[in-house]
């Protein structure tokens, strides 16, 4: 290996088959901490090595973040040809096919991408329209249906002829209303870009054919996250030269609320036959007594794919479980366990608690900050989601695209101009009569007096934001529009009582002129024309992930076991681990196990040291209720002594190895056992009903569940209700019920 080049040298051997295998399909389970993102880049360096053109590799992640550390790596490796590998994200990338070969599909290059806030105003409108009541039919949870089904590749005509749903129902109505508003404003929302890219490649066969000819090499990080619409994505691609090397693992599959199908990266094997395996078992982040942990809660789960993580490090301190009485109480204990971790030289940045809700943080929060200890909390709101940020950038936005509505609609009355809800109605009936977008409707409003002349200055404003757009450089443009809308104006005018501007007023000005040194730094390629410029911006903006920013150093960092994933911190704090938090108490059946790799997870951030905690008493949000005891959670029954200390839960054996999948099965279940007994029906004579609509499910209606036994429906979500079971009550889906009929 002396003559080896750079990018096969520091390999195992694991490692280096996974990156010398280019020929064929290929699956890299890659266990956590494994050094995938090693293998990813060293494995585009060494086909770059062997002869390919950059341009034939297509290298695909989840977030900007991992995609750009991707890239740099690749560069480090290979130099300046490094920089023309196709390294993006799954909507990164279809957006750029789609700029490019969209028209056949009805849409102009310089289709809109319409984020939350845009698809909610456009859903809360079309309500009004159809004259549903949105207390009834709720417009997230029918936005939270729409994407569901999208990533499922799925239309409302799929779905009524596969009677998921019944036409003339609120889903199928408002659907359809919001396809036809986002085909009026030559739109897309986030997931049309994978969708409509599938579609297009399913329809348009030549547009199919030559990107399966430009990409030789596909390769997927995080395979074990992907969902239906992506799988299909790349079927398609790699139909052709059949060189796709998928990298993932099962066990770290946490995303299945957001469409993630796990049995994707387990039937890679039955999709291509042919496939090389390999897999990455050797860890390089955690003590091997943290990954005896881990190793120990995952290998329950008998659907995974056999893999076991071990380390040539030192087994290091043994993972400590702690106790409390209360939630604030264990708070307390994390806080004095951090300031001791303090005062041994650790960093507080080397330091995460984890948990696995938001709504777990509060109460952390303050057990830090009343010790005075620095923290900052992962999933606050970020720059481009600000108020302020997004009203200028949907000016740029209709600049760009004239038919977007949900753009004008957001704006124009932003500053105010007198145009009020019933102009704004008025405006959008005329629009849909004349099928015509919003604003060239309010080009040609009648009305006079200050509505008319509001409306008449505000498409002027476009019209000369749209000129200037053609020549202007992104950073003056968007210092135009600032001004120019009277955005600064507004808010220099809002003075508090000593005639200063307030507070808040400051905050945003400040985020304007952020806005604008981030169009200033925005690196285009030189051949792009200004509006070209100020398109490709946009569609960088659009595509930004939350998790891609990280709070600065010094401060304990805060977060859900989701965030914390791709991150590792030398200390861990994993809290709450009791029933019905973590787990969590809406996981059933084949939830739980993805529960199971969460904790997998949480465990695995774990370099040095990994602390367990827990509480015995409920936390209460209810200040008039008294505390009920509580279970810990499943996950932590069986723990052996030989790698864990401290509060175990009773029934872990003393000195047991982790030689076996078996250690402290008996006990777990029978715990899960007692919690699991069905509950027998009452002597009365019953009669129960199997529930055909999800709308026999209302308020007051008797149930009857096999584990729960007799309940009244006390609240109805878009797919799940709440029911009261005697002095016990959770959320549970309508599937696993009876109607009891009296």
């Amino acid at each position: 290996m002396a003559d080896a080049p750079a990018h096969l040298t520091l390999l195992n051997p694991e490692q280096y088959r996974a990156v010398t295998t280019l020929d064929g399909p290929l699956l890299i389970l890659a266990g956590a901490g494994s050094g995938k993102t090693r293998v990813l880049t060293r494995r585009i360096a060494h086909a770059l090595h062997t002869g390919a053109d950059p341009k034939q590799i297509f290298a695909c992640t989840f977030t900007n973040k991992a995609a750009a550390e991707m890239k740099e790596r690749v560069v480090e490796l290979v130099g300046e040809i490094g920089t023309k590998v196709w390294v993006s994200t799954f909507h990164s990338s279809c957006c750029r096919i789609l700029r490019q070969d969209i028209e056949p599909l009805g849409f102009t290059k310089r289709f809109a991408i319409y984020d939350d806030d845009d698809q909610l105003r456009i859903v809360k409108g079309i309500l009004n329209d159809l004259g549903l009541d949105p207390k009834v039919v709720e417009p997230r949870a029918i936005l939270k249906q729409i994407d569901h089904y999208k990533n499922l590749l799925r239309d409302p005509d799929a779905l009524v002829s596969e009677k998921r749903a019944r036409e003339g129902e609120p889903l199928i109505r408002v659907w359809r209303a919001y396809s036809e508003a986002l085909v009026a404003s030559d739109a897309l929302d986030f997931n049309d870009l994978i969708g409509k890219t599938v579609e297009l490649f399913a329809k348009h066969p030549d547009v199919l054919a030559r990107w399966q000819e430009r990409f030789t090499y596909l390769m997927v990080d995080e395979y074990q996250d992907t969902n239906r619409a992506q799988y299909d994505l790349l079927t398609l691609l790699a139909k052709k030269h059949r060189n796709l090397a998928v990298v993932g693992d099962d066990d770290q599959s946490i995303y299945g609320f957001r469409g993630a199908d796990i049995s994707i990266i387990r039937g890679f094997q039955n999709d291509y036959p042919e496939a090389t395996v390999i897999r990455l078992e050797q860890n390089y982040r955690s003590k091997a007594n943290i990954l005896a942990l881990a190793n120990h809660v995952i290998a329950i789960d008998e659907n995974r794919i056999a893999k076991r993580l071990w380390t040539s490090a030192e087994a290091g301190p043994k993972v400590r479980i702690v106790a409390a009485d209360t939630a604030l109480e264990e708070a307390k204990k994390v806080a004095s366990g951090i300031q001791q971790l303090r005062r041994m030289g650790v960093r507080y940045d080397d330091i995460a608690i984890i948990y696995r809700t938001n709504a777990t943080s509060r109460v952390f929060e303050r057990g830090l900050m009343e010790r005075g200890i620095p923290h900052k909390v992962i999933g606050g709101p970020k720059f481009y989601a600000r108020r302020e940020v997004r009203d200028a950038l949907s000016y740029l936005r209709l600049v760009v695209n004239p038919v977007d509505d949900a753009a004008f609609l957001r704006i124009v009355n932003v500053p105010p101009r007198g145009i009020g809800a019933k102009t704004l109605a008025k405006l959008r009936e005329d629009g849909a009569a004349r099928g015509m977008p919003l604003l060239r409707t309010a080009r040609s409003y009648k009305g006079g007096g200050r509505v008319g002349q509001g409306l008449s200055d505000f498409v002027a404003l476009i019209d000369d934001l749209a000129d200037a757009a053609r020549v202007t450089p992104l950073a003056q443009l968007v210092h135009r529009t600032i001004e120019q809308s009277g955005y600064r104006q507004m808010l220099e005018d809002d003075k508090d009582a000593n005639d200063k501007i307030t507070r808040d007023a400051q905050n945003r000005l400040q985020n304007l002129e952020e806005l604008v040194r981030a169009a200033l730094e925005f690196e285009s390629p030189a051949a792009l024309t200004p509006i070209d410029a100020l398109t490709a911006w946009l569609d960088q903006i659009s595509l930004s992930a939350d998790s891609d920013t990280i709070p600065d150093e010094g401060e304990v960092t805060l977060m859900t076991v989701h965030n914390s994933k791709g991150l590792e911190y030398p200390v861990v704090f994993v809290v709450q681990m009791v029933e019905g938090v973590f787990p969590h108490s809406r996981s059933e059946d084949k939830g739980i196990e993805e529960e199971r790799r969460l904790a997998y997870v949480a465990f695995t951030r774990a370099q040095e040291r990994l602390i367990v905690t827990r509480s015995r008493l409920a936390q209460s949000f209810d200040a008039r209720e008294r505390s009920k005891p509580v279970e810990p959670s499943r996950f932590l029954f069986g723990l052996p002594t030989a790698h864990c200390e401290g509060d175990l839960p009773e029934g872990s054996p003393a000195g047991a190895e982790i030689g076996t999948e078996d250690v402290g099965r008996a006990r777990l279940k029978a715990f899960l056992a007692r919690r699991a007994a069905p509950v027998e029906l009452p002597d009365e004579e019953l009669t129960l009903v199997d529930i055909e609509s999800p709308d026999q499910l209302r308020e007051g209606v008797r149930v009857h569940h096999p584990q729960l036994g007799i309940g009244e429906v006390r609240r109805v979500s878009s797919d799940r209700v709440f029911v009261a079971f005697g002095r016990r009550s959770q959320w549970v889906t309508g599937h696993q019920m009876q109607i009891v009929v009296d």
